[in-house]
């Protein structure tokens, strides 16, 4: 296992994960009564749901490339996604018909007779990104919009999704320049686009001297309808309430009642990220379930990289015929490439493409892959047709040549010249 690497982005994903399985005990009503009253923790193990496991899949993506791939994200969501975790049902038959290959863009626009859904999924798993963006907020928004639109298509979502993002971006600026409840929520507010979720940032502006969470909650929602402008505005109030106090901060997410884990993954994502994970208590990081293994992926493990536009003279090429399970995807596309000859071919990918650059870094072949049942499959390609960077002559008929190098690269065995 890849040891973590700290930062940001990580304790945001340490504070969401704990809120979230926190949050998720108080759905017994039994508990909830017990320990609400007391304001104590309830004995773990503890754990987390659904809004975890997809921010993990959103923090490894971001961690191996420094950016947000939409077309590997997607399939991460669908292929890591544990029915048990409770994934709601649209969510459920959205990623189990991209693992069967359809196409979540057009699946994520068709859902509520074509309104696209406007639930809190996008803006539950968001924060460890936003946190990856605080030298400049505003560089947040974009990545955030592409990993909402994955599942979320509805303005709402994807306005809640750019609200967290900003939000955590902001919390970690807070370490080092102090800020107020009311900057805070004035500087999220700044960047979320107008809509339900502006409007309910101004209205959580307006009742952060309120006492009483029942009033605030009543006002700004709880997330009990599962929709962002209920869920965010409330959270992010949780967050600037309580920036500097992370138990705090996770006791009134939770006290709210509603969707407490997801509020609470919001609110405790958000207060992460500047207070770090040593603001967590000790206990309660204990509590929670361990996040998997996967989702501590290598820093720049996967790189991006020149494609067919830097082909000078690009010529459809045959389709190998390869099936790579998701062990080999991911030799394939951690870029290190096959050995050829003494020199590395390195290999890139970027949204459902992989390309094959010749050593000297010019990309020689590009092929677009799909998901299928057994794994992943290349269904069209191109070669570099130009006699000076053609792969060798001929290069643009020669199917061994491209076969024999994808081989060498998920086996890890030079091959010839």
């Amino acid at each position: 296992m890849t040891i973590p690497h700290p930062g940001p982005a990580l304790d945001a994903l340490h504070g969401l994960s704990v809120g979230d399985a926190l949050g998720a005990q108080f759905f017994v009503p039994a508990t909830a009564r017990a320990h609400l009253a007391t304001r104590t923790a309830p004995p773990g193990p503890w754990p987390w749901t659904d809004d975890t496991e997809m921010a993990c899949s959103v923090y490894a993506a971001h961690t191996e490339r420094g950016a947000i791939d939409v077309f590997d994200l997607t399939h991460a969501f669908a292929r890591r996604q544990d029915f048990d975790r409770g994934y709601g049902p649209s969510a459920n038959r959205l990623l189990r018909l991209v693992r069967e290959g359809g196409d979540a863009r057009a699946l994520a626009s068709a859902v509520f007779d074509g309104q696209g859904s406007y639930g809190n999924g996008a803006a539950m798993r968001v924060a460890p990104l936003g946190a990856a963006y605080a030298a400049d907020p505003r560089e947040a928004v974009r990545p955030a919009v592409g990993t909402a639109l994955i599942t979320h298509t509805h303005p709402q979502a994807v306005d809640g999704a750019v609200a967290v993002a900003a939000a955590a971006a902001f919390a970690v600026r807070a370490r080092s320049t102090p800020t107020t409840p009311e900057g805070f929520l004035a500087d999220v507010r700044r960047l979320t686009p107008r809509g339900a979720v502006h409007d309910g940032l101004t209205e959580a502006i307006a009742l952060l001297d309120e006492p009483d969470l029942a009033v605030a909650a009543r006002v700004l929602g709880n997330g009990s309808r599962t929709s962002a402008a209920d869920t965010v505005p409330y959270a992010l109030r949780c967050a600037a309430r309580w920036l500097t106090d992370y138990p705090a901060a996770i006791w009134e997410a939770v006290s709210a009642g509603g969707d407490a884990d997801t509020v609470a993954a919001i609110t405790g994502g958000v207060v992460a990220a500047r207070t770090g994970t040593a603001g967590i208590p000790a206990t309660w990081l204990a509590a929670r379930e361990p996040l998997p293994a996967w989702t501590f992926a290598a820093p720049g493990s996967v790189s991006g990289g020149p494609g067919r536009a830097e082909m000078l003279v690009p010529r459809p090429h045959p389709v190998p015929d390869a099936v790579w399970t998701d062990g080999q995807w991911q030799l394939l596309r951690s870029g290190a490439g096959p050995l050829v000859g003494g020199r590395r071919w390195p290999v890139r990918t970027r949204e459902g493409t992989l390309r094959l650059c010749h050593p000297d870094g010019h990309p020689v072949w590009e092929l677009t892959v799909a998901p299928d049942r057994a794994g992943w499959r290349p269904v069209s390609a191109v070669v570099e047709a130009c006699p000076e960077r053609a792969p060798e002559p001929g290069g643009d008929r020669d199917t061994g040549l491209l076969a024999r190098l994808l081989r060498a690269a998920v086996t890890g065995e030079p091959t010839g010249s």
